[in-house]
């Protein structure tokens, strides 16, 4: 299920309050989450950047440790509003489908050194025309790093959701041919890391609809999803591991200069 913008945003404005506490786990894994991004985009003193889908700006607050300017997209105005005060974050109020439309037009787009897109792509109605959009803008010797999830998750979810992720699932392989056919060389790996959390506060995570797949089931089929998770689980600590996806690509340096 891909929701609507208007419906997206809504749901980020809901969870903006809480968003950190349910998606950054750990201080261990958000270290380790920034460690597998910043390997991957590069970043050098003095490049611009775009965090595409930003959220809280979990992600993005690293990226300006390095870069000069970071334009931090979301949909969500109380998730902007979570992004620390810096000169060198940039909000910008706007969906994937408001850049691929070309609603809305991005600081830097073209010139940007680095582009990171961590579990957004999946909210494209059209993501052939969404990777276009982000191929679009990186300057020349760019890099743009996806992050989605494999289709065979482990997070402890009930049946029909897993079901339902595998329905919405994005081939890494399909969108490493779209960025190829924009010229740029994809390189498309896989990392691990292992969860533990408490039963009670996943449980509390997951009737709050933390994920947005979760938003396809009404109250009651979430009650029993809730006492399938429980059932299955038995002890006071869930441990699980969580897979990522990391769909890299780069642009060619341009070599006409000088």
């Amino acid at each position: 299920m891909t929701l609507h913008p208007d419906d997206l945003a809504a749901h980020y404005e809901r969870l903006a309050d809480d968003f950190e506490e349910s998606w950054a786990h750990s201080p261990a894994f958000v270290t380790w989450m920034n460690r597998c991004i910043g390997t991957r985009l590069a970043l050098r003193p003095g490049d611009r950047a775009a965090d595409i889908g930003c959220g809280s700006g979990l992600y993005a607050r690293s990226m300006a440790e390095y870069a000069v300017t970071v334009v931090c997209v979301d949909p969500s105005t109380k998730m902007l509003a979570k992004l620390p005060t810096r000169p060198s974050l940039v909000p910008v109020r706007a969906s994937i489908e408001d850049l691929a439309e070309g609603a809305v037009q991005l600081p830097h787009a073209g010139r940007l050194d680095a582009v990171l897109a961590k579990d957004v792509i999946h909210h494209a109605r059209d993501v052939p025309m969404a990777l276009r959009t982000l191929a679009a803008l990186l300057a020349p010797g760019g890099r743009l790093v996806i992050v989605t999830w494999p289709l065979r998750i482990d997070y402890p979810l009930f049946g029909k959701a897993v079901e339902q992720h595998e329905r919405a699932y994005i081939d890494p392989d399909d969108m490493a041919r779209v960025l190829t056919d924009c010229g740029l060389r994809v390189e498309v790996t896989c990392e691990r890391y292992h969860l533990s959390i408490a039963k009670e506060q996943w449980l509390a995570w997951v009737a709050n609809r933390f994920m947005s797949l979760l938003c396809a089931f009404d109250d009651d089929e979430l009650a029993e999803g809730l006492s399938e998770i429980d059932a299955r689980y038995p002890g006071p600590v869930i441990g699980f591991e969580g897979r990522f996806v990391f769909t890299c690509a780069s642009g060619q340096e341009d070599v006409s200069r000088g």
